[in-house]
């Protein structure tokens, strides 16, 4: 490349670099592009950033309780010991993202996606996630408890050490996901499907797995005390009869 090229290319390139730094020092708003931008330590509660770009962000040790991320796309950011609690997060984009000791308690994620995202030690208490998509996803040491879980997909996803208490997770799929010691004790899983997922040692004690299936299952170890198994397709594709408690008949 010639030096006169180079004279030429070099306000281009400079107006580039300052621009892209621009996005990042933009203030919080609506739609706001901080692809790539390190937003972390900071306190946004409150913030409207609906349909914001925070592509690769870094949210580590932030706040934003109560924020709006409405179709935010936060594909790819890094969530270590972010607030989240009670945000709006309808139709939020979350796929590939690292969280790590995370809170979103209380929040709303219907129709969030959280595909192949990694997940750890965090907290989604009490939150609303209908329709949620985990597929792929990892997840360990995470708590769901008394959240709303109507027909999310889990397929495929691995939890280790999760606990599902008192959910809400009528016609939920998790179908070969992998549930080895996950807690669901109480919890509302009418129509749910476990198909060919692993529930080696899974807890489903009082819990309602009317009309579930967890046809092709391994259930080795497996807690069914005083679960409603009405109508439930068994491991061998047999359905139980209707009124079985604890043990299909």
């Amino acid at each position: 490349m010639n030096t006169r090229l180079i004279l030429m290319l070099l306000p281009v390139l400079l107006f580039s670099a300052t621009s892209a730094q621009a996005k990042c020092e933009d203030e919080a708003q609506p739609g706001v592009n901080w692809t790539g931008c390190d937003k972390s330590g900071l306190d946004l509660s409150g913030v409207d950033l609906q349909g914001a770009i925070l592509r690769r962000v870094n949210f580590s040790n932030s706040n934003l309780s109560k924020a709006r991320l409405q179709t935010a796309d936060l594909s790819f950011a890094k969530l270590h010991k972010t607030n989240f609690k009670q945000a709006r997060m309808e139709m939020v984009r979350l796929n590939n993202a690292k969280i790590q000791a995370s809170d979103f308690s209380e929040a709303i994620l219907d129709d969030a996606r959280l595909s192949r995202s990694k997940i750890e030690k965090t907290l989604f208490l009490s939150s609303r996630m209908n329709k949620v998509n985990l597929y792929e996803a990892r997840v360990s040491d995470t708590q769901f408890d008394n959240a709303v879980l109507a027909n999310v997909d889990f397929s495929r996803a691995r939890f280790s050490a999760s606990s599902f208490t008192n959910i809400q997770a009528e016609a939920a799929v998790f179908n070969e996901a992998d549930l080895e010691n996950a807690d669901f004790t109480k919890a509302v899983l009418k129509a749910a499907k476990f198909e060919q997922a692993n529930l080696i040692n899974t807890v489903f004690n009082q819990t309602d797995l009317s009309e579930a299936s967890i046809r092709g299952a391994i259930i080795d170890g497996a807690s069914f005390d005083e679960a409603i198994l009405s109508s439930t397709i068994w491991v061998k594709y047999q359905r139980c009869r209707i009124g079985s408690i604890g043990v299909c008949k």
